[in-house]
């Protein structure tokens, strides 16, 4: 009995140690985090002004005037026949009137109305030197995920014969609804992130939200493990739009494997 009663003692401080430990060291992690957060955006932008190309074309043009208005679709014009060149199908988005379209030597297959947008605050600060680095040379998306096969591929085995065919059970082909969300990593940083949005699906619901949560997680897993050895996590602007869910089916399955991108902030 008395044994039990020193060891029950002891525990008291050892669960008091463990209970206010390990919260103090979770919020020194996430503050630590928050800190570094920060600090990588602002090196991003401060390695962003610093290269040669930005240096050459900033100046002191404020971004809401009617000219930096012009330099916009001036640049955008520039890129679109820049990509129109080539013999890919090519994706074009335009922020200003909320269209997003496919394209192959300017012509455009298919245009989709963007619902909704957002964008991370960077983009809004921009001189017209960083805005050109980022929407005045076309893209190239490096790679590309999401909740549905790239190149569906069914197969069945033809019946030998009207009899066999009489007894096989068919049925007629609707239009299922799914979960449509994408992303595509492009070569100048950008995420852009597509997310399919149907009334019947309830913009993708759990499951839209899983492949969403489930990227968020990787990169929160990359950035907390450069955190704890003090290195400055990633930092990777995004923008993220909402389209119908059958026009992102469509132009992600009609898309190349790496294709050219081009857009209009």
């Amino acid at each position: 009995m008395n044994n039990q009663k020193y060891t029950r003692k002891l525990s008291h401080p050892v669960r008091r140690f463990f209970a206010v430990t390990i919260p103090v060291v979770l919020l020194l992690i996430v503050g630590q985090y928050a800190v570094l957060s920060i600090v990588a955006v602002r090196d991003n932008l401060k390695m962003l002004y610093d290269q040669e190309d930005v240096k050459l074309l900033s100046g002191n043009i404020p971004a809401d005037s009617t000219w930096f208005m012009h330099y916009k679709d001036k640049t955008w014009l520039e890129t679109r026949y820049q990509i129109s060149r080539t013999d890919s199908i090519s994706l074009s988005v335009n922020l200003g009137d909320s269209t997003l379209q496919l394209e192959l030597k300017g012509v455009v297959l298919k245009r989709s109305k963007i619902l909704d947008f957002r964008a991370d605050q960077i983009f809004s600060h921009l001189n017209e030197g960083a805005y050109h680095h980022f929407f005045g040379v076309q893209a190239v998306a490096e790679s590309a995920l999401s909740t549905i096969e790239k190149e569906p591929l069914i197969v069945k085995n033809a019946p030998k014969d009207t009899i066999e065919y009489a007894e096989q059970e068919h049925v007629i082909g609707s239009a299922k609804s799914e979960v449509v969300h994408w992303l595509l990593q492009l070569d100048n940083g950008i995420v852009l992130k597509i997310e399919g949005a149907d009334k019947l699906s309830n913009d993708g619901g759990w499951m839209g939200r899983k492949f969403w949560w489930k990227q968020d997680f990787m990169q929160l897993k990359k950035d907390i493990q450069k955190t704890l050895f003090f290195e400055i996590p990633d930092y990777k602007p995004e923008i993220a739009m909402v389209i119908s869910e059958a026009d992102a089916k469509a132009i992600f399955r009609a898309l190349p494997t790496s294709p050219l991108i081009c857009i209009r902030f």
